[in-house]
């Protein structure tokens, strides 16, 4: 046995929880319970202890107890820890096993050390903008669980990184990882059930005879600062979870992307927690962002001096938090609502789909997406009228009942050809308005694929191929990615999509046109009747070194006939949603024979680029002929 010491001068309190820092192990946590604390230590995989502590009596501030250990190699050792012979939970605690295989809880759990001697080599933030990021949403299990994933190592943070040449194809700057922290899959028992375990550290082991279902998604009591063992290689038995996922988000950065995660905080976890778990994913794993979720002081989190350079995202941030260095970003779902409205053709919505276009969040960013975990996928938004959740158990009465989806005549799957060219061009449609808008677009992992749920809106249980991406592409799919790669390039492509200090409607310029402007089907007319759901938006590129733009909006169903606006040279076809024969779009923008007025089909969207005034010599050569 190693000759483990207690060292008296290198114990503190604060901060809570575990640090090995050259050959010191310091413990500490707080616990209301009066009598003798001791901290238990076990080889690793081995059920007998190895050696028990007491922590010193003096080693005491208020309810934290706190020790200092050296002589033992922390990789080799778990730890737990006790009041007068009863187990305490470390809610604290950086690593945690008895995890470490999907599905399966042990019904004893332990701590582990976080290692202090992963080489980060040069690694560095990519640091983009808001205005420069493109968000790539993903469940860490389901995105590589698909048989059809290609992955050596499905479900897990290794499978991420082999698909990280895909992801930067795809030109996303930022993966958020949904829920990667120690969660438990497996359901509380409900009242009166036997639960396998200890006090403390409630592990229940019904869910197959008491629910048959498992907590898929994550939301729930976690171990927020412990990355979740069974979403590494071998549970991470083999090599910790806290090295497999640094080994991760160094990759990414490494391929100039940013690795964001989202965290949940139960009710009862206070200011003081929080904080220093986000502290804590920053500091130990170099994440760039955070989207925190359940009940978060977003006011303390925004003024934390030691988060000012990360990306922090909520929903909750209240009205007046903002300034200073812009890192916080609204992440609700006001754009999807909106913008799903609009798409199916309810009335009056022009104003809200201009303002949704135009807005960036002023001294805070925006999110903006089509679909997120929560709902349906943005195949299935074109595919169903109404949830179908029978399979979670729930007799259908799980999950939201608005959906603000059309299913183009026919509800789920079909093979006639009009309802799936009607649903590819209202998807296209869906990725012009995520993309044009001056917010950061979010993509939900396989969206881009054509994803479906099979009209599920509340996967919370399905870990299986109804809540696993499917990567393989019928030709549906491969025109959906083809329109979605293209409409992320174009968006890079042109600075006034997502211009620096976003768009202000003024000619603060002088340039005799301001930055952006709204056009009813006669330019400088903006018509905003409750009626109507056409209109047109003008970008002038002088704003932002970039070509004028014309993105022209009808989701009625018939067909209207829009007046150009002048621009000093000639307009040019870059998208046209409704041209099957083009999957919607043109690698090399098409000049238009008719530069006064075009008429844009039913439920369509075109996007115009404009050109060199040479260009008009083509048309009048056409014009003789």
């Amino acid at each position: 046995m190693n000759q483990i010491s207690v060292e008296t001068s290198g114990a503190r309190p604060l901060p809570l929880g575990t640090q090995v820092e050259n050959g010191r192990i310091r413990v500490s946590f707080a616990s209301g319970k009066k009598g003798t604390a001791r901290l238990h230590l076990y080889k690793k995989g081995r059920e007998k202890e190895e050696a028990v502590f007491v922590f010193p009596e003096e080693n005491r501030m208020g309810d934290i107890r706190y020790i200092a250990l050296s002589g033992f190699d922390p990789a080799e050792y778990e730890y737990s820890l006790s009041v007068d012979e009863c187990p305490i939970e470390d809610i604290y605690a950086g690593l945690v096993t008895g995890r470490e295989k999907w599905g399966e809880g042990s019904g004893r759990l332990r701590y582990g050390f976080v290692s202090d001697s992963f080489d980060w080599g040069e690694d560095r933030h990519p640091g983009y903008s808001f205005e420069d990021t493109i968000i790539y949403r993903l469940h860490v299990r389901g995105f590589t669980k698909h048989p059809s994933s290609g992955v050596k190592h499905k479900g897990t943070f290794a499978g991420i990184g082999e698909k990280i040449p895909y992801l930067k194809a795809l030109g996303i700057t930022m993966v958020e990882l949904m829920l990667p922290d120690e969660f438990s899959e497996i359901p509380a028992a409900p009242e009166g059930s036997h639960v396998v375990g200890v006090p403390g550290q409630t592990e229940a082991h019904v869910c197959g005879s008491v629910c048959g279902r498992l907590n898929y998604w994550g939301y729930g009591p976690a171990y927020c600062f412990a990355p979740k063992a069974s979403y590494c290689v071998g549970g991470g038995r083999e090599k910790a979870p806290d090295i497999q996922l640094r080994e991760l988000v160094k990759a990414l950065h490494e391929n100039g992307l940013e690795a964001a995660v989202e965290l949940y905080f139960e009710p009862d976890m206070g200011t003081a927690f929080q904080l220093a778990c986000l502290r804590h994913w920053v500091e130990e794993y170099h994440v760039d962002g955070i989207h925190v979720s359940g009940n978060f002081d977003s006011t303390a989190a925004a003024g934390d001096p030691a988060l000012t350079g990360i990306k922090l995202f909520a929903g909750n941030f209240a009205a007046e938090t903002g300034g200073g260095s812009r890192h916080l970003a609204d992440y609700r779902d006001d754009f999807q609502v909106d913008m799903r409205r609009f798409l199916k053709g309810d009335e009056d919505m022009l104003h809200g789909v201009v303002y949704q276009l135009r807005e960036n969040g002023g001294r805070r960013g925006k999110v903006n997406f089509m679909a997120n975990t929560n709902g349906f996928t943005m195949l299935d938004m074109v595919s169903y009228d109404r949830k179908h959740n029978e399979t979670n158990g729930e007799s259908g009465k799980d999950g939201s009942d608005y959906n603000y989806s059309w299913n183009c005549g026919v509800e789920g799957p079909v093979r006639k050809k009009r309802i799936i060219e009607l649903r590819k061009r209202q998807l296209r449609n869906a990725w012009v308005l995520l993309m044009t808008a001056q917010g950061m677009p979010l993509i939900l992992a396989g969206d881009e694929l054509g994803n479906s749920q099979d009209g599920n809106n509340n996967a919370y249980c399905q870990d299986n191929p109804t809540g696993w991406v499917n990567w393989k592409k019928n030709q549906m799919g491969e025109d959906i990615f083809r329109f979605a790669s293209h409409m992320i390039r174009f968006r890079k492509e042109h600075p006034m999509l997502h211009r620096e200090g976003g768009l202000r409607g003024m000619d603060d310029r002088g340039v005799g046109c301001p930055d952006f402007s709204v056009h009813g089907e006669s330019p400088w007319f903006p018509q905003y009747e409750a009626y109507r759901r056409q209109l047109g938006l003008l970008y002038n590129g002088k704003f932002a070194e970039d070509e004028d733009l014309y993105v022209i909006l009808n989701m009625h169903w018939e067909p209207h006939l829009f007046s150009l606006p002048h621009n000093d040279g000639v307009w040019k076809l870059a998208i046209d949603t409704a041209r099957e024969d083009k999957n919607g779009f043109f690698e090399e923008p098409e000049l238009l024979e008719d530069q006064k007025v075009l008429e844009l089909k039913p439920r369509s969207i075109v996007v115009l680029v404009s050109g060199e005034e040479g260009g008009r010599d083509e048309i009048l050569q056409t014009e003789r002929i």
